[in-house]
């Protein structure tokens, strides 16, 4: 009984590091982003026009962290839904975990390069592969711990709502690769086609519901 017992401490234990290690490279990949953009030498501007020019050329560069910073931002949510049903997890689940936390960790490194050549298809095109990647994943990691040989979700998670989970993980990898395709028609359109990305997840059905205070989650 006492090594049973140790063995569940340690695996909750593997679960809370987890967590933490995934909010920390969130943050930090949300963080790094707005490095890439210029602030200016304010003793080299001496009128307001100047700096409403040097903001405008800055615009472009705004949008594109805007929009890199809004799916980091539906990912963590995601995650943060889908965590909250994983009751324990191995080192397989972990593994699962860090290759979906290194593909996110890289939509910063893409992004600078876009920022930099905004016109650039090739880029582009590496950076909807690299958010397909985040995406099967994600996959991986939800199907393997709704897998019945090792279920590690709540017991209150029912198969519909697993089905439904699995369903919007796969939008922002579709997005992508509609992305990509567009890109070869126009830049442009590969940043207004991420445009979905918040949109679709405004409309999607919540796989777990956190009743606020009580903190009391049921499955849809």
């Amino acid at each position: 009984m006492e090594t049973d017992s140790s063995n569940n401490l340690e695996v909750q234990e593997w679960r809370t590091r987890l967590r933490f290690l995934a909010d920390i490279i969130f943050a930090t990949a949300m963080t790094v982003m707005v490095l890439n953009l210029d602030i200016p030498e304010f003793g080299h501007i001496t009128d307001a026009k100047e700096l409403t020019t040097f903001l405008l050329k800055q615009l472009s560069k705004m949008w594109v962290f805007f929009i890199a910073f809004m799916v980091i931002a539906v990912y963590w949510i995601k995650h943060l839904e889908h965590f909250s049903v994983i009751r324990i997890v191995n080192q397989t689940f972990i593994w699962f975990q860090l290759l979906f936390l290194v593909s996110v960790m890289l939509i910063p490194f893409w992004n600078s390069y876009i920022e930099q050549f905004p016109e650039n298809i090739a880029i582009k095109v590496l950076l909807s592969i690299n958010m397909v990647l985040v995406g099967v994943f994600s996959f991986l990691s939800l199907n393997y711990a709704a897998n019945p040989k090792h279920r590690m979700l709540q017991e209150n998670v029912t198969d519909n709502s697993i089905k439904e989970a699995k369903k919007q993980i796969l939008t922002e990898p579709v997005i992508a690769i509609l992305a990509a395709g567009l890109a070869f028609i126009n830049p442009v359109l590969w940043d207004v086609a991420f445009i979905l990305v918040p949109v679709l997840f405004m409309a999607r059905r919540k796989l777990v519901k956190v009743k606020y205070f009580g903190l009391i989650k049921t499955s849809n």
